[in-house]
């Protein structure tokens, strides 16, 4: 976990070079680890000696033993930024400018980007490392008390390295060696007790993909109507049972009813997907997402194709989800949220984050599998499925080993992301007939397109790193 003080010297760090698109992002993501105890220097850096370099023979495996560092288009501090790592991320060198036993060295990397060799160490790091990088893999829990107790060592007797506040949602590194023990180990090295937490079952639901219209999907068990009756039948045995998450092609709209094969559903309980018509400004093979807030869905478009349709959580009443049309602009493995000053909220290596307005983002959420219902800080909360495949989706691919991209920065196409309200007259859908079915299409007028521009301008500390 980032202490206080080395959050502030990064912060420091980042004014000075004027980084402003990155200073929340950076907050949210870096953590402080040590290099491996006991590590040799001839292994680890390059040798001044006028033996030549220690590196090993190019192009070789590396890892960040820095806190951070930011990975630019080219060998130069003032190149355009594309990627920030954290300690213990690994990246393939495949070439130093000018030379690997030079000072002040850069490392070229695979696929591209450059970055201060210095910064750099082979061989293996220590597991404390590891548990930092983006390669590394959690499960996750509840603090259930406050001033829940971290140890420095799995025992009640070691010393007590700080005590976690009620509700924080904290991350743990798999050993089921340790948890037979009774214990859990934190990514920072820090040891919790087992009975402590109330551990996670993160859910396992996962959205409609290449559907090929509207798609109804049922927001809690709910019995079906036949077509013709107001009620279910009276027989239980003829009774069929709609299970939360199910979902169905919708076959047309009536107030208060989705139609459905077989019958209709109450529409209160169901929350419909709707393809919606591509806007202007999106070439015809661009990507582009639309979230509608009022019934909770997101859909995802190749040009005019819908290709995925889901369930989100935005934001609730008190926290909402700002509409408006945004675009990608950081695309995170995983990254730690927190609260404004005001608010305890802090949720630990959230993951597969795609930062899109300010600190605001779509992610997984690990701690609820309630999806359909504003319950957020206000980000888009995923299921964690949902989020991996929204995660690939979105270009570029994050290197592996590595923890964040740019996508503005990469020169791939930008993806869009429209936030509605209901009732917006531009993505009002219109229900029309077609070969006697009804089909459920939309219209979107352009927003002004200068907005895309103003969260990339405009980063927020007190929001999105806030948002879960």
């Amino acid at each position: 976990m980032t202490s206080v003080s080395a959050r502030n010297r990064f912060s420091a760090a980042l004014s000075a070079r004027g980084l402003k698109l990155l200073v929340g992002l950076a907050l949210a993501v870096v953590a402080v680890a040590a290099p491996a105890a006991g590590q040799t220097q001839q292994s680890a850096v390059r040798s001044r000696s006028s033996a030549g370099p220690a590196w090993p023979q190019l192009p070789f495996d590396a890892y960040l033993q820095s806190s951070f560092g930011f990975v630019r288009d080219k060998p130069s501090h003032a190149s355009k930024l594309l990627a920030l790592l954290r300690s213990g991320d690994t990246v393939v060198v495949q070439g130093c400018q000018p030379s690997c036993d030079a000072p002040r060295a850069w490392a070229l990397l695979e696929p591209r980007g450059a970055l201060p060799l210095h910064l750099l160490r082979t061989g293996q790091p220590s597991a404390a490392v590891q548990s930092q990088g983006s390669a590394a893999q959690y499960f996750y829990g509840r603090v259930p008390r406050p001033r829940t107790k971290v140890y420095a060592a799995p025992s009640v007797k070691a010393k007590v390295l700080h005590r976690e506040k009620l509700e924080y949602r904290v991350a743990f590194v798999p050993n089921a060696q340790l948890a037979e023990t009774g214990w859990l180990r934190r990514p920072d090295g820090g040891y919790m007790r087992k009975q402590d937490i109330k551990l996670f079952t993160p859910s396992v639901f996962v959205g409609a993909h290449d559907p090929t219209g509207a798609v109804a999907f049922v927001r809690r068990k709910v019995a079906l109507r036949l077509a013709g009756e107001r009620k279910p039948p009276k027989d239980p045995a003829q009774v069929v049972w709609m299970q939360r998450y199910d979902r169905f092609e919708v076959k047309g709209l009536r107030p208060g009813r989705v139609e459905i094969e077989g019958g209709w559903l109450p529409s209160a309980l169901v929350r419909i997907a709707q393809p919606m018509q591509r806007p202007r400004g999106i070439a015809k093979t661009g990507k582009w997402m639309h979230v509608e807030l009022g019934q909770q869905v997101l859909t995802a478009y190749e040009g005019d194709k819908m290709v995925f349709a889901t369930l989100i959580s935005a934001g609730k009443k008190i926290t909402s989800t700002k509409a408006g049309r945004f675009e990608v602009y950081a695309k995170t493995v995983h990254s730690t949220m927190r609260g404004r000053p005001w608010d305890d909220y802090y949720a630990e290596e959230v993951p597969l984050v795609l930062h899109y307005d300010a600190g605001r983002a779509l992610h997984g959420a690990y701690w609820h599998d309630q999806f359909g219902i504003p319950k957020s800080h206000g980000c888009i909360n995923l299921s964690p499925p949902d989020a991996a495949w929204l995660f690939a989706w979105v270009p570029p691919e994050v290197p592996q080993g590595w923890h964040n991209v740019l996508p503005t920065s990469w020169g791939v196409g930008r993806v869009a992301v429209l936030v509605d309200r209901p009732g917006k007259r531009q993505t009002r859908p219109q229900v029309l007939a077609q070969e006697g079915d009804a089909v459920l299409q939309a219209v979107a007028a352009a927003r002004p397109t200068g907005a895309m521009a103003g969260a990339l301008a405009r980063p927020r500390l007190d929001r999105g790193t806030t948002a879960r």
